[in-house]
Parts: C-alpha cells; sequence; structure tokens
C-alpha cells in the first residue's frame, strides 16, 4: 500500500524495535521529511537504518514519561521545521504477573504512566502547533487489551482502555480544528514486548485468533500510516482493531 507523506515531520515514540520502528520506516518511505525516532533504546539504530534507505531521521533518546524532553523536543520541531504533522503514539511496556492481586503498585505505576500517561504527554505537547497549523494526524496505538480480558493482564487491560478512552475525547474535541485523531488496537504481534511472556502463552492465543497466525509489526504499521495519511479524512475518534479477528470471536 502507498501513501504520500512527502514534505511531513513524524513523531513515532517507540521507533527503536517492533511496530514503532516498522511505522517509522515506512513514514521515511513514503517521504517524510523528518521522522522523529524516539525511544529509550534502539532509537539511533532505527534512525540509521532510514537513513541508510536514503531518509531523514532524528534519534530522540528519551522517554515518553519526560515532560521537559516533550517541551524542548518541539520546540526544537517548531523552530527547524514550522511545526509537526503526525504523532504515533507507540511506546509500551508490559509486566509480567499483571493480576489485581500480584501486581504491586510501583508495576502498575509504570504500566500506566507508559502506557496511557505517556500518551497523554505526547498529546498535550504537539497538539497546540497543530491547533496553530489548523491540521494535523494523531494515531495512538490501543491494543486488543483495550477490548477483551486478557487473563494476567490487569494493568496492562487497564491503561490501553485509557488509551481507547482519551482518543475518543480527543477525537471529539479537536475534529472542528482539522484535527484527526484515532487509534489501532493490534492483536498479538511478534515485537519486543512478546518476550516478556512464556511460550505456553504466547501459544495460548493462537486458537484465540481466526487468521491462524501473528501478526507481522509491518501488518499494524500499514495501518497505522492509513490513520495518518488524507485517506482517513472522515475519520477521528475511532479505533480499527487489527487483530486477525480475535474482537470478533
Amino acid at each position: 500500500m502507498e501513501f504520500d507523506f512527502t514534505g511531513q515531520v513524524i513523531i513515532v515514540t517507540g521507533a527503536g524495535d517492533g511496530i514503532g520502528r516498522a511505522a517509522a520506516l515506512d513514514f521515511a518511505r513514503s517521504g517524510a521529511r523528518l521522522v522523529v525516532c524516539l525511544d529509550v533504546k534502539g532509537a539511533a539504530e532505527t534512525a540509521a537504518a532510514i537513513a541508510e534507505e536514503g531518509g531523514n531521521a532524528l534519534a530522540q533518546v528519551m522517554d515518553v514519561r519526560d515532560v521537559a524532553g516533550w517541551t524542548a523536543l518541539v520546540q526544537r520541531l517548531v523552530a527547524d521545521c514550522g511545526g509537526i504533522d503526525v504523532l504515533v503514539n507507540n511506546a509500551g511496556v508490559a509486566i509480567a504477573g499483571d493480576t489485581a492481586v500480584d501486581m504491586d503498585e510501583p508495576g502498575w505505576d509504570r504500566i500506566m504512566d507508559i502506557n496511557a500517561k505517556g500518551v497523554w504527554l505526547g498529546m498535550k505537547a504537539v497538539l497546540p502547533t497543530m491547533i496553530n497549523n489548523k491540521r494535523g494526524k494523531i494515531c495512538n496505538v490501543a491494543s486488543t487489551a483495550a477490548h477483551i480480558g486478557l487473563r494476567n493482564a490487569a494493568a496492562y487491560c487497564a491503561s490501553k482502555g485509557a488509551v481507547l478512552a482519551l482518543t475518543r475525547q480527543a477525537g471529539v474535541q479537536y475534529a472542528p480544528l482539522n484535527i484527526q485523531i484515532n487509534s489501532v488496537s493490534p492483536g498479538t504481534t511478534m515485537t519486543g514486548i512478546q518476550k516478556n511472556i512464556t511460550d505456553e502463552q504466547r501459544a495460548a492465543f493462537l486458537p484465540l485468533t481466526p487468521i491462524g497466525r501473528f501478526a507481522a509489526s509491518e501488518e499494524i504499521a500499514s495501518v497505522i500510516l492509513f490513520l495518518c495519511s488524507e485517506g482517513s479524512s472522515f475519520m477521528t475518534g475511532a479505533d480499527v482493531s487489527v487483530d486477525g479477528g480475535m474482537v470478533a470471536l
């Protein structure tokens, strides 16, 4: 699928691996003026991969919980590029043993702060320049965990449910300003986060996926690019499940 992001400035969080890396590469291949690869690790590697293909990228080694970092990044992009066209909030974490009883408070806070608060902080930092420029696209990466109760994923489900609710509210709030905010809910995808679950847990998800396999990161990235393209101009506050049919069961 071909998209045209010629001249656009894109921020992708969690760009060091998996879905974020695939999306960052695809944005660059689609003509983006600059792709900001934001992650706590792997950002430089993704930016280098983009540069090797002839694209323009900036490696931003940063935690999405870093308010000062967000402020400085946006100020730099506004000064250098005139604004930000697209924000993809993809960064997220999961922790093993995530039940309402077994999860400890630091673990709960870590998941909620990165998966949910980090999305809000990115939006809070980027939206003012989008409002000023009277255009913008935001895609938040939720999960099937926002739609169904996954075992051993209490905080994770809660955090991704918060992403969905924030996407709906902000999508409505900023629609009159020519800013579309949507989300994508991936099913089980072969990304780095899968390293935190066992082979037995992974195998248990397969019968729940009617397509009969797990997603590749590139398959989720293509939907992210669609939601950030002109093709989604009449969508806002919406969520697109890319889960091999899991939620439809």
